[in-house]
């Protein structure tokens, strides 16, 4: 039962924002969810687009994101918020934190060790950020329900629950959408708060099997820490055995890490890497040889094809985007 008076709530809580955009950008579209210190990196070809709609209390965060392509999604939140997200439609599978999406996993983001998320293409995902004593103080200090694993993961819930969710977030920013001038009413205001909160409780009561989530988080590991490796190769080069070496796994293991988690195989992995370091340095004004030979790019013409092929545009066509007109 919610602590918190319905004429208590009327007096604290301002109106929330309304707030929508888009882009064309995936740096751009990192930048759109206020608070996250998110990064994202491009890893399948064409040109991005992606938007975002989303409404903002003083203690509550509800938004609905969308992007073209798949990325590798990097961030972390303040310790005094609990965030989840909920898929709303997606065509394909991608990982967070080494766990494989499925139809009724939500995500976990909690506390601020950080998190990565190897999100699909075509994706629309919905999400809910609260203050975790604004949950806390709803439900009561003496309920167990929510205690929360600290670092971030995927949670299994019912198929009703979850699909009671989608609903929610869908009804509730259409209404919005609609009827903005709603949100200048306190009893509305009171009402979709309540809803949320109620939303996040049903989230929360299931659990899953933590020896499968154990395996899950090794695997994971590997990839994490091969990723750490990768990026301090800037040269083009990759020796796979190596690799093995430093991690102390078999090539079979490294290599069923990598697609099982990710979707690529650890070269391919490294080369869009490379090709995202090299987007960021152009970006910077910095020159398109000194770019591709920074990322160990040392033949510009497929240096050319294979950037055109990840984001869907010449390299020389981001650098005179981006308001320079030195091109190499």
């Amino acid at each position: 039962m919610p602590l918190s008076s319905h004429s208590m709530l009327k007096e604290q809580f301002t109106a929330p924002r309304l707030r929508q955009a888009s882009t064309q950008d995936f740096d751009e579209q990192a930048t759109l969810l206020r608070g996250w210190n998110q990064h994202y990196a491009q890893l399948s070809a064409g040109r991005f687009s992606g938007a975002i709609v989303e409404l903002l209390f003083d203690d509550i965060h509800l938004f609905s994101e969308s992007t073209s392509h798949a990325l590798l999604q990097s961030g972390k939140l303040d310790e005094d918020v609990l965030a989840l997200g909920i898929p709303l439609h997606t065509q394909e599978t991608g990982t967070f934190c080494g766990d494989a999406m499925s139809e009724n996993t939500i995500h976990l983001f909690s506390g601020d060790s950080g998190f990565e998320f190897y999100s699909p293409s075509r994706l629309t995902m919905g999400g809910i950020v609260i203050r975790r004593q604004a949950l806390q103080d709803w439900v009561g200090h003496s309920e167990p329900l929510f205690e929360v694993d600290p670092s971030a993961h995927l949670k299994t819930v019912s198929s009703k629950i979850i699909r009671q969710a989608r609903a929610f977030l869908f009804d509730m920013f259409d209404l919005c959408r609609q009827h903005p001038a709603l949100l200048q009413g306190p009893n509305f205001r009171h009402q979709l708060r309540e809803a949320t909160l109620a939303c996040v409780a049903d989230l929360l009561m299931n659990d899953r099997d933590g020896a499968e989530r154990l395996a899950v988080q090794r695997r994971w590991k590997i990839v994490h820490q091969a990723q750490e490796y990768l990026q301090d190769i800037q040269d083009g080069t990759l020796n796979i055995e190596a690799l093995c070496q430093e991690l102390r796994v078999s090539r079979r293991t490294l290599q069923y890490c990598f697609n099982e988690l990710v979707g690529m195989n650890p070269n391919a992995f490294l080369r869009a890497q490379r090709l995202n370091g090299a987007r960021q340095l152009i970006k910077e004004s910095c020159s398109v040889t000194d770019a591709a030979t920074s990322w160990g790019f040392w033949h510009f013409g497929h240096f050319s094809q294979e950037y055109k092929k990840l984001f869907g545009e010449l390299p020389s066509e981001t650098l005179r985007r981006n308001g320079s007109a030195t091109v190499s």
